[in-house]
C-alpha cells in the first residue's frame, strides 16, 4: 500500500470518528495528490446505456448509507472486501447486473454493491483543503473552509468552479480540488 493511500485511509478514518475540522491542519500538511485521486473510465470502454438501469455506464453515484459493504462479486455469496463508512462518498459505477453495481471508489478500488446502497445524488470529495466562496471567483468572500476528505453535495460545474453545499453552507469551490466533479476520463 502506498504512503499516500495509507495517509488518506488514516485521515478518512480519523475524520469519520472525530470530524474533519479537527484535522484541517494535518490535511494541509499532507495534501492529497490529485494525480492519484482521479476518476476515470477503463481504457477503451465507451459509455453505454445499461440494459439493467437504463442509465449510462460509467457514471457517478454516491453511497446512500453510512455503512456499505463492497463485495468481491455480484451477490451476497461473495466475501466482503471493503466496508465503507462514509455516507455520500462519491463513486463511479463501472458495471451493472440486475441488482448489483460494480463501483470504483476515489482511491481506485473496485467492488460490487447492491443497487439499493447507491444514491442518485451527485457528491464530491475534496482532495485538499480550500474554501467555499460566495461566487465563482477567488477574490470573493468565503462561506466556509474545508479540509481534505470533506464530502459535499455537487451542483453544476463551469469554468473551473463547481456549485457545492456542505453542512448547510452553499457556494462555489475550485473544480481542481474536487474528486467526482470532472467528466469521466476516457
Amino acid at each position: 500500500m502506498s504512503e499516500t493511500r495509507i495517509r488518506l485511509v488514516t485521515f478518512l478514518f480519523a475524520a469519520q470518528i472525530c470530524g474533519a475540522a479537527a484535522y484541517a491542519q494535518e490535511a494541509q500538511e499532507s495534501k492529497l495528490t490529485p494525480g492519484s485521486f482521479k476518476a476515470y473510465a477503463a481504457e477503451g470502454v465507451e459509455a453505454r446505456v445499461s440494459n439493467f438501469s437504463g442509465m449510462p455506464v460509467p457514471r457517478y453515484s454516491s453511497l446512500r448509507y453510512d455503512k456499505v459493504n463492497g463485495r468481491a462479486g455480484p451477490s451476497r455469496d461473495y466475501p466482503v472486501e471493503w466496508t465503507y463508512e462514509r455516507l455520500g462518498l462519491p463513486v463511479v459505477v463501472v458495471r451493472e447486473s440486475e441488482d448489483w453495481r460494480k463501483i470504483r471508489d476515489p482511491m481506485g478500488d473496485e467492488v460490487w454493491v447492491n443497487k439499493s446502497q447507491l444514491a442518485a445524488e451527485r457528491t464530491t470529495i475534496t482532495t485538499d483543503g480550500g474554501f467555499i466562496r460566495r461566487s465563482p471567483d477567488a477574490r470573493t468572500g468565503t462561506v466556509a473552509h474545508f479540509a481534505a476528505g470533506a464530502v459535499m453535495s455537487l451542483g453544476e460545474c463551469r469554468t473551473g468552479w463547481c456549485s457545492v453545499e456542505a453542512e448547510g453552507r452553499k457556494g462555489y469551490a475550485l473544480q481542481s480540488q474536487l474528486w467526482g466533479a470532472d467528466p469521466l476520463i476516457r
